[in-house]
């Protein structure tokens, strides 16, 4: 059976930290895993709405969100592993954690950037949120 990893990408180098792993440990397996890459753009303010379309809205978020997953694509097609693309509105770790949920993925990897104590608590993470409302493992790569 084909494991589904997911791997939220916000265009940060930290970000492609889980890129590079994959691809370093692919010789590793048996079967590759099927990746699905996600972006998650923040929700802009209801206001907004009165200045800019619905439309207009939704295709500034899918081109930003497809700009930030450039990289990690690329890398992985270099690679030789074929991800999907996904683009989504709204609290990044709600939304990757409903993904997964509702895509029957295996397993989250995603990086991180080593904060820890005081200063994790305070910057807040997606990955640590991540980590408490996740149903499914999370690999936190740094």
């Amino acid at each position: 059976m084909t494991q589904k990893w997911l791997v939220p990408i916000d265009g940060s180098e930290v970000a492609l930290h889980s890129i590079g792993w994959i691809i370093r440990h692919a010789a590793e397996w048996r079967e590759p895993p099927q990746i699905l890459l996600i972006n998650v753009q923040m929700t802009l303010p209801n206001d907004i709405g009165r200045f800019i379309s619905a439309e207009t809205l939704r295709e500034f978020h899918l081109e930003t969100g497809m700009a930030a997953l450039a990289a990690a694509r690329d890398q992985l097609t270099a690679a030789g592993l074929a991800p999907e693309l996904h683009v989504l509105v709204g609290d990044p770790a709600t939304a990757i954690k409903e993904f997964a949920d509702s895509h029957g993925c295996s397993q989250i990897l995603i990086g991180t950037r080593g904060h820890s104590g005081l200063a994790g608590t305070l910057l807040g993470s997606v990955a640590m949120k991540l980590v408490h409302l996740s149903s499914v493992p999370v690999l936190l790569i740094r």
